[in-house]
């Protein structure tokens, strides 16, 4: 729904003022928020960008995987910068709870917004630990490069989109430093709404089978891109993919010749038939209609054809996780894991949705499990996704995908 109409809404369920503060915990953090009953809609849903100040207890998962990855990059008195950081919580708590961290800068615009921040800092007695920041975030990343502070990890989780953020956050992270970056406008880059995909990523979008996986790969491709402008390139380490988010960490290495080779490698398209769901992952627009039905082919992209996760990160993130058992959503982050394992082990894996493709077939759409044991047992690498769960991805061709769902569909 348009922000607007949003705020027309708030003010007419006669919510004049935001009300006290409450305390409430996350992870092993308190934290002050304003208090939530305060702000629902009129279906008794919690809006988030009613408050004062931004805190969204539905991003509880993000920010536990979060604090789990970079637990996990093998960092050592590391400096994280928490851009756009609303009540401060991701701060606190990659201070508080991630290995490895040993400063942290909240920033946030807006002045109620960093007066509760202080209130948050003060409340866990991280006086000096974290140290919060009242500007915009792009002079913020900008004067800390400036000043020769080493950014081990920047946070950037914005509510929409991340791309006014990302070249000053490519720019000011130590080179080998992290990035870790959130978007929330998936209608933009999973093309339900393309013109604004386009527009925002510059891009080519259409609506396929598999959105979320679409819109984490273009993600991922727009900023390879922008590094590259600086002469930088990334590697991507681990990435989740909740209900109306996708999150990223990447690797960002400086050179310029790392950086081409990165773009010649890893950037392409997503070669995709909306008739018959052909697809494959492509340099170049070698073909005009689909090798299959004849149909017209579409290119979505620039994307990431690439890995989207380290083996390594994916073992340490693994080992680690009985550590942060008191996580709530530490069931999620260890079957996120499981499926990441055998995707981290083979090369790009190209997705399917199941049961759109069921449709297409006129088949009745198996189960997805049946699906990837079959594509295995041919020799392929194939894996479910933890945030997409009927989609299937695999580095099989198209024919072995529809062979193994025609073949499930009759058991």
């Amino acid at each position: 729904m348009n922000i607007f109409l949003l705020m027309i809404q708030y003010w007419s369920v006669g919510v004049s003022s935001p009300g006290e503060l409450v305390e409430l915990n996350e992870g092993k953090v308190r934290l002050l928020v304003y208090d939530l009953s305060r702000f629902l809609r009129p279906d008794g849903v919690y809006e988030p960008a009613w408050s004062p100040v931004f805190y969204n207890p539905a991003a509880v998962f993000s920010r536990d995987f979060s604090v789990l990855v970079v637990s996990t990059l093998e960092l050592r008195n590391a400096t994280v910068l928490d851009a756009l950081s609303g009540c401060g919580v991701r701060a606190l708590r990659y201070c508080v709870e991630a290995t490895g961290v040993v400063k942290c800068f909240a920033n946030d615009i807006d002045e109620r917004a960093y007066d509760l921040i202080a209130k948050n800092v003060s409340l866990n007695k991280l006086q000096g630990v974290v140290e919060a920041l009242n500007d915009d975030a792009n002079v913020v990343m900008y004067r800390l490069k400036k000043s020769g502070v080493k950014l081990d990890v920047i946070d950037v989780d914005p509510y929409g989109s991340p791309t006014p953020f990302l070249r000053a956050a490519s720019w000011a992270v130590r080179s080998g430093g992290f990035l870790g970056v959130t978007a929330t406008d998936l209608a933009s880059l999973s093309g339900a709404r393309p013109w604004a995909g386009s527009r925002r990523y510059w891009c080519h979008l259409i609506l396929t089978d598999v959105p979320k996986l679409v819109a984490l790969r273009v993600l991922v491709g727009y900023a390879a891109r922008v590094a590259s402008e600086l002469d930088r390139f990334i590697e991507p380490v681990a990435y989740a993919i909740g209900s109306y988010f996708i999150r990223v960490f990447y690797r960002v290495g400086r050179g310029a010749t790392a950086a081409d080779a990165m773009l010649s490698k890893s950037v392409g398209y997503l070669k995709y038939c909306s008739v018959c769901g052909f697809r494959e992952y492509t340099h170049w627009f070698d073909e005009v209609t689909c090798r299959v039905c004849g149909s017209r082919l579409d290119y979505v992209g620039p994307m990431w054809i690439d890995r989207l996760v380290s083996r390594e990160h994916v073992l340490r993130a693994r080992e680690a996780l009985p550590s942060f058992s008191y996580m709530s959503s530490a069931s999620k982050l260890s079957k996120l894991l499981e499926y990441q394992l055998f995707e981290a082990e083979s090369e790009a894996l190209v997705p399917y949705d199941v049961v759109q493709m069921a449709r297409r077939l006129k088949v009745n759409a198996p189960r997805v499990e049946e699906v990837v044991e079959c594509l295995k047992s041919l020799g392929y690498s194939a894996t479910r996704y933890y945030g997409a769960p009927t989609a299937v991805g695999t580095n099989g061709p198209y024919s072995a995908f529809v062979d193994c769902l025609k073949k499930s569909s009759l058991s």
